[in-house]
């Protein structure tokens, strides 16, 4: 007659500090550990990502711009990205997450560095989130800078209060949980204010990202009515706005069937990742793109390689039997690009 006990679902035996017993199933001891090697492959995903982001904006921005408040809030928050996932990682080799401790809930051993560490980790989250709202409304009302001072004061008071509410949130949330830590407590009573947090975060994501496409879609219809069609720096901005909505909205909701993933902290991962390598991208359209209906129909990307081109043909080919004509500058490419040295 076969057994019916399973290995796989037995129970394990612990002592707390005085040595009463008590069981700990090999289910739930084996979902924690999976659970972790998950959360942890992320995050390693995250800072990887995080860290290419960073040297490729350091190594590929041009001199003029670094010198600008964008530039500095981006690679700011390219940094402090790097060194919060870093803090989450390393959490993982604290007393928090020894199995003892996770299923006795006994923290006595839990040393200065471990309370500091986890602090620290939330503290610079709120720091990352605000320099993410601060840099998204800075880059607002750069693009809406030409409409009439009443809707762009009333866009500045709007767009500061979704700024605003996020970051007290987040705020908020900073605060409770830094007292649960060092109470070495649950935030269990506090789910709604994480999730709270969370929403307000999404909604100011969606919020700035809207403007975005909308100013930016107005301005590519302004443009083709023009006869301005080619490939430029306002279509980088609006895929990349686009993108920018799309896929931090996708990570903030899988965060509720996935919530074991840790995919909220993908959402502030994917957004400055995307910010400075968006403008880098409109850099380059803006500065070696001729976005003209008389334009030639090839676009170069190295300044060298359009001057060997050049200097390779000869003037009378350009424009058949007539001098060429000066190049066209298009005004909202001008105002692209003065957005970027802000």
């Amino acid at each position: 007659m076969a057994s019916s006990f399973d290995p796989y679902r037995q129970n394990l035996t612990f002592h707390y500090a005085n040595g009463t017993p008590f069981n700990v199933s090999v289910v739930e001891l084996n979902d924690w550990i999976q659970n972790h090697i998950k959360v942890s492959i992320n995050y390693g995903a995250q800072l990887g990502a995080s860290i290419i982001a960073l040297a490729v904006v350091v190594s590929l921005s041009r001199w003029e711009k670094r010198r600008m408040p964008v530039f500095f809030l981006n690679t700011f928050a390219l940094a402090v990205n790097i060194a919060r996932i870093t803090l989450l990682m390393t959490y993982r080799t604290t007393h928090w997450v020894h199995p003892y401790s996770r299923f006795s809930g006994d923290f006595a051993r839990m040393s200065a560095k471990d309370y500091a560490r986890s602090v620290l980790g939330t503290i610079i989250s709120w720091i990352l989130l605000a320099t993410v709202e601060i840099s998204l409304l800075i880059q607002t009302q750069i693009l809406c800078a030409n409409l009439p001072k009443l809707q762009r004061l009333t866009l500045l008071a709007v767009s500061s209060m979704v700024a605003l509410v996020a970051i007290g949130f987040r705020f908020g949330y900073m605060v409770v949980n830094c007292i649960q830590i060092m109470k070495a407590s649950s935030m269990a009573n506090y789910v709604w204010f994480s999730k709270a947090t969370h929403t307000t975060l999404t909604i100011s994501m969606f919020y700035f990202s809207v403007i975005f496409v909308i100013k930016l879609g107005y301005a590519l219809v302004t443009r083709r009515r023009l006869g301005m069609t080619r490939f430029g720096a306002l279509q980088v901005m609006f895929i990349m706005s686009c993108q920018t909505m799309i896929i931090p909205a996708i990570f903030a909701i899988l965060q509720y069937p996935l919530n074991d993933l840790a995919f909220t902290s993908n959402v502030l991962t994917v957004v400055v990742i995307f910010m400075p390598l968006s403008a880098i991208w409109a850099s380059v359209a803006t500065k070696h793109s001729f976005e003209t209906k008389d334009s030639q129909p090839h676009q170069y990307i190295w300044s060298s390689e359009r001057r060997n081109s050049i200097s390779s043909c000869p003037s009378h080919t350009l424009r058949s039997g007539t001098s060429t004509p000066p190049k066209q500058v298009d005004p909202l490419d001008t105002q692209v690009d003065a957005s970027e040295k802000v």
